[in-house]
Parts: structure tokens; sequence; C-alpha cells
């Protein structure tokens, strides 16, 4: 899979963001909060958005390497999501 460049958007007050959803800021910020890595079923009960929703926005995030895909050891059905190291950059996204 080919990884976006980070695409940086000016708004009208002079912040720089990334372009994602607001499906994807949520869970980037719930990720960040988080102390463990979250399934999908974890995130859904946390921000109510359906699953297409939350898999969407997990993909746009994973796309700018933002967050990471681990399995889920215990149950190798799911996996889990985390921050990568390189979104500590990206704290405006909070």
């Amino acid at each position: 899979m080919l990884l976006k460049m980070a695409y940086l958007v000016s708004n009208t007050n002079n912040e720089s963001r990334l372009k994602v959803s607001q499906s994807a800021r949520a869970i980037f910020e719930l990720l960040h909060t988080s102390r463990t890595p979250l399934a999908v079923y974890e995130i859904k009960e946390e921000l109510s958005y359906s699953e297409r929703t939350i898999h969407y926005a997990l993909r746009q995030l994973r796309e700018y390497a933002l967050i990471e895909k681990r399995a889920n050891l215990q149950d190798l059905r799911e996996s889990r999501y985390l921050l990568a190291a390189k979104a500590q950059l990206y704290q405006f996204l909070v």
C-alpha cells in the first residue's frame, strides 16, 4: 500500500491541519488520550460511530501513517489500533 504524503491545508485561522474527516479526527483524539491500543468495538462504544465510518476513518489515518494496526494476540480475529510514533508530530489534529 502506498502511503499518502501528509497533505496540509491552511484554514482561515492560519492553522495547518491534515485533510481528514471529522470522524478520523475524533478517533485520532481518542487514540491520543488512550493508554492502550483500542479495537473497533471499543472505539464504537466511545464515539458512537457506525463500524463502516470507523473503518473508513482508520483507513484514512493509516494512509497518513498516523496510526498502526496490531494483531490482538489474545483474539487473532480482531485488530487493535494505536498512534504511530510519527503521530506525535501532528498534535494539531487534536
